[in-house]
């Protein structure tokens, strides 16, 4: 059956782990070690770290018998999850995919292509949501008690849980992508949609989880409001947790029933929009052309600069640190009482405000690694920069630049604005700055060597190299470990030398890494482009 194997073709293009990497990992036992920590490390961090808040709230509405309202969770982060992975990846699996103009011609049912790419973003979607919510499913059957067919119905209807907000926000996505397109900025604007929505929702998620011991407790109300409104997320609450065959039937009867429907009504839809995407459109202009000389690295961070706002996943991927960063900074000044309630969330670890404003703007830097993925992004045009006369280390040095000053502005005016708010000493404050560049470097430049060592140069779209790739996973996880290496040295020293020393002597530490980081890719780098 031609589904079949174009499901075939599709998994192996996008979920291969060849793709994913970019190279081969049996050729290197090292790079097989290395991903394997990797993925024990990330599954560790988010099984570990959500999952002891949600069995803490298991704990809790087990002792009031009300530990059904898990269920309210798992069907709220399962819609929650759903809707944003639609929502940035319909536009480029459905209405603008690269491979139309070879599929088109075949003779192929339209709607049999388009079912088959809908099964390989479901595919993704299903393996998102079942990592995240398995330690709250575990929660509910440790608290609530196991039985076999309350999990047999669980894990059919979260099948069904993503096919709605597939449904309805494939079509958001394609009217944000229409609506901007029409603007010669559209871009910049698609952008800034995009971000309005995700800000809105993550303000709307997150305005009430601090006002308790554990923050999930504070999201009880509007996860029963939801649940109460959405009669899917009623059925589900009821198959599961009583057994309630007419809920089951009823969810998986409306969830496919209006996929299937889904799928012929968008079938002509999917043609046009991609037929009109394949027209190219010339502005006339009577503008001469001026040439401006400057510099190589100038020119290599104006390069990196064009091609961070062409891809939209690009920006929101590395640009949500630094807005949040922004936003923040205004943020304390604003609301500084409230900011200083929610940080008191943490007053049970006994650090400083100044630290807690560190790890902070570490984990927000920590979300920019483009560093660690803009050699991939030069795609099939990486032999232009292996022809030009330019040396290796230069174009990384710029690439590693561009990340610098992507994150390093955005932390030092969130800095300056807490220690506006919270009166932290000037010494204190000029020290923080000159850490947050420091951390900004050392970050960048081991993101030029992931990149260097796990480059993918082959891919179908940029959203592989920007989330699915070795290198971004690589580049948050040393971001990550900087912080944790640095926060060992500061939880082992403080009561000794005190938090200036303290912070003078990690200052030390990271500079002493940069400078070895920056003769290690200098050594490296030329004959790292040679034999790519």
């Amino acid at each position: 059956m031609i589904y079949f194997k174009l499901m075939k073709v599709f998994f192996k293009e996008n979920f291969s782990l060849k793709r994913i990497i970019g190279t081969d990992i049996k050729a290197s036992k090292t790079k097989a070690i290395l991903l394997g920590l990797l993925i024990v490390y990330s599954l560790g961090v988010i099984l570990f770290g959500s999952g002891y808040l949600f069995f803490d709230l298991g704990e809790i509405l087990a002792q009031a018998n009300m530990e059904n309202l898990l269920l309210d969770f798992v069907f709220i982060y399962a819609t929650a999850l759903s809707l944003f992975f639609v929502l940035f990846r319909a536009n480029g699996y459905l209405f603008h995919y690269k491979d139309f103009d070879i599929l088109q011609p075949l003779p192929i049912k339209s709607r049999v292509v388009i079912l088959a790419k809908l099964t390989v973003m479901l595919a993704f979607i299903y393996l998102s949501i079942f990592i995240i919510i398995s330690p709250i499913v575990f929660s509910y059957f440790y608290h609530g008690g196991f039985n076999f067919f309350s999990f047999v119905f669980l894990i059919a209807l979260m099948l069904m849980i993503p096919l709605i907000p597939l449904i309805f926000f494939s079509f958001v996505s394609l009217l944000i992508a229409n609506f901007s397109s029409r603007f010669r900025f559209g871009k910049a604007l698609n952008l800034i949609l995009m971000f309005v929505f995700f800000l809105g929702v993550l303000f709307f998620s997150t305005s009430m989880s601090f006002e308790n011991e554990n923050p999930l407790l504070g999201q009880m109300n509007i996860m029963e409001t939801l649940s109460k409104i959405i009669p899917t997320a009623r059925w589900f609450n009821e198959a599961v947790h009583d057994l309630n065959v007419l809920s089951l039937l009823g969810m998986i009867g409306l969830s496919l029933g209006l996929f299937v429907g889904f799928v012929f009504l968008i079938e002509k839809m999917v043609i046009k929009t991609n037929q009109l995407g394949m027209n190219v459109r010339v502005r006339k202009s009577n503008k001469a052309f001026v040439s401006k000389s400057r510099n190589i690295i100038g020119n290599i961070i104006i390069k990196e600069v064009r091609k961070f706002f062409s891809v939209t996943v690009y920006v929101f991927n590395s640009g949500f640190g630094p807005i949040m960063m922004a936003i923040g900074g205004v943020a304390i000044l604003i609301f500084r009482e409230r900011v200083i309630e929610m940080i008191g969330f943490f007053e049970g670890t006994s650090l400083s405000l100044e630290v807690i404003i560190l790890v902070i703007l570490g984990f927000m830097i920590s979300t920019v690694f483009t560093s660690a993925i803009s050699l991939s992004l030069e795609g099939k045009n990486f032999w232009i920069l292996k022809s030009i006369p330019v040396k290796a280390e230069t174009i990384m040095f710029g690439k590693l630049l561009f990340n610098v000053l992507i994150a390093a502005p955005f932390a030092i005016f969130a800095l300056l604005m807490s220690s506006i708010a919270f009166n932290f000493s000037f010494v204190n404050t000029l020290l923080m700055v000159v850490y947050l560049v420091g951390f900004c470097f050392l970050s960048s430049g081991l993101g030029s060597i992931i990149n260097l060592y796990f480059p993918k140069f082959n891919y179908v779209n940029e959203t592989e190299v920007v989330k699915q790739s070795i290198g971004a996973l690589f580049g948050m996880f040393v971001n990550f470990l900087i912080i944790v290496i640095n926060g060992f040295m500061y939880y082992y020293l403080v009561e000794y030398l005190g938090f200036t020393l303290v912070l003078l002597l990690v200052i030390l530490v990271n500079l002493a890494l940069s400078v070895f980081v920056y003769f290690f890719i200098k050594k490296m780098a030329q004959g790292v482009f040679n034999k790519l």
